[in-house]
């Protein structure tokens, strides 16, 4: 059980750095004439992109850890056949969506949309979808690894 705490606590941490990337996303999301948003802070590109690829590293190494702790460290019962399925399924999705996400991120870290929103829109999509997986996943795995077996 210590690998799949470790990986859990990885992904955890993995999730608020990635959370503060997205709240500074949606200050630039909800930015007015002006450069303001309604919400409180300031939208830091620099700081945006650096918790974005800090989070994207993060995020395919704790996959790249599960593959590992499944293949080579686990039992093969500590998740039902069913739900390890639904994991793997599910990380692989989240795994395409951030990919496709840090590309278009990347882009328009390289060529700013200006007035043209359908990319920012599309990175935003493409990460809080993946953000919502990661969400079942986290339910997912806490269920079946440490309150499903106790009950």
């Amino acid at each position: 059980m210590l690998y799949v705490t470790i990986h859990g606590v990885w992904m955890i941490v993995a999730v608020v750095v990635g959370t503060v990337a997205g709240y500074l996303g949606l200050l630039r999301a909800t930015q007015g004439e002006g450069g303001r948003s309604p919400l409180p802070g300031r939208f830091r590109m620099k700081l945006h992109t650096g918790l974005g690829l800090v989070y994207y590293l993060m995020l395919y190494a704790g996959l790249a850890g599960g593959v590992v702790m499944v293949r080579f460290l686990l039992p093969s019962d500590v998740l039902p056949r069913s739900i390890a399925k639904v994991h793997v399924v599910l990380a692989v999705l989240v795994g395409t969506l951030y990919g496709v996400a840090w590309l278009i991120g990347r882009r328009l870290e390289q060529k700013p949309a200006g007035a043209a929103r359908l990319l920012p829109r599309l990175h935003m999509v493409f990460n809080f979808t993946a953000c919502t997986l990661i969400g079942i996943q986290i339910a997912l795995a806490a269920y079946y690894v440490w309150i499903w077996p106790n009950l």
